[in-house]
C-alpha cells in the first residue's frame, strides 16, 4: 500500500465534501421551490387584478369604491386579509383596492383602515 494512513483521511474528506455539497444543492432546491410558488401566487393575483381593476382616485372613501364600482379582489387577498384581522378578533366587512400596488382599503369593525399586503405579513398603514 502506498498511500496507507493517508488513505482513509482522503476517503473521508471526499465524503464529507460531498455530504456538505448535497446538502448546499438541497438549500438551493428548496430556495427555488419556494421562489417559483411566490412567483405562482403572483402570477395568479395580476391576472386577476389586471383584467377587473380600474384607476380610481386617492381621495374616494370606501362606499365611493364599492358603490357602481365592480373592482374584484383576489380570493388570495380576501383570505389573508380576513385571517389577518380575525386573529386579531376584528370582523372586516369591506374590502377595496386602491390605485397603489398591495394596498387595500379595509372597513373593519366600522373602521377604516389602509392594509399593505406586499411583505410577509399584512401591514396597517395610518391613513
Amino acid at each position: 500500500m502506498v498511500l496507507g494512513a493517508l488513505q482513509g483521511i482522503i476517503g473521508l474528506t471526499l465524503f464529507i465534501n460531498g455530504v456538505v455539497w448535497g446538502i448546499v444543492f438541497f438549500g438551493f432546491s428548496e430556495v427555488i421551490k419556494l421562489l417559483q410558488g411566490i412567483y405562482n401566487q403572483r402570477e395568479v393575483s395580476l391576472s386577476e387584478t389586471n383584467s377587473s381593476v380600474k384607476e380610481t382616485p386617492s381621495n374616494l372613501n370606501i362606499s365611493d369604491l364599492l358603490g357602481d364600482n365592480d373592482v374584484k379582489i383576489s380570493e388570495v387577498v380576501r383570505n389573508e386579509i380576513i385571517s389577518f384581522y380575525s386573529s386579531k378578533g376584528l370582523t372586516v366587512q369591506e374590502i377595496a383596492c386602491t390605485d397603489k400596488e398591495d394596498f387595500f382599503l379595509v372597513t373593519v369593525d366600522g373602521k377604516n383602515e389602509t392594509v399593505e399586503l406586499g411583505g410577509f405579513n399584512p401591514v396597517i398603514h395610518p391613513s
